[in-house]
């Protein structure tokens, strides 16, 4: 995964709540936050830490859009852990990530990735904190 494309995921996924999105068709399997305020923070190697307060609202998918190159993820439950794994970019070059999420999604979550393109791996962790029933609009 290139550098930017790896920054403009990361920055996605912490801000994917202030853009609505169509959700996939796997978004029936993944955990459903509560709506409100959440503070949202992802920190990894290639950008540090970078924390946002975003507007979560119903429907709200917990991951991003993902682009048309992208293959349906696969979302795998493990006891009180989810696993989300899918694949974006041409057949020869494809990316894979899997996001592992944790948490009661009602209070707290966190989200662990991990990214690997031709051979080289990436990651970073979300941790996202409920704070406020209402979105200031």
């Amino acid at each position: 995964m290139t550098l930017w494309r790896f920054i403009c995921f990361a920055v996605a996924l912490s801000l994917f709540a202030q853009a609505h999105l169509p959700a996939f068709a796997a978004d029936a399997d993944l955990p459903k936050r509560r709506p409100g305020v959440w503070r949202i923070s992802t920190i990894s190697p290639e950008v540090g830490l970078q924390t946002n307060d975003v507007c979560i609202e119903e429907g709200d998918s917990i991951v991003g859009a993902l682009d048309e190159s992208c293959a349906t993820p696969a979302v795998t439950r493990a006891k009180d852990q989810i696993i989300v794994t899918f694949e974006c970019g041409p057949q020869e070059s494809r990316e894979v990530t899997s996001l592992l999420f944790t948490g009661d999604f009602e209070n707290w979550y966190r989200a662990q990735s991990r990214q690997t393109a031709k051979g080289r791996r990436s990651g970073f962790t979300v941790d996202a904190k409920f704070l406020s029933e209402r979105c200031a609009r």
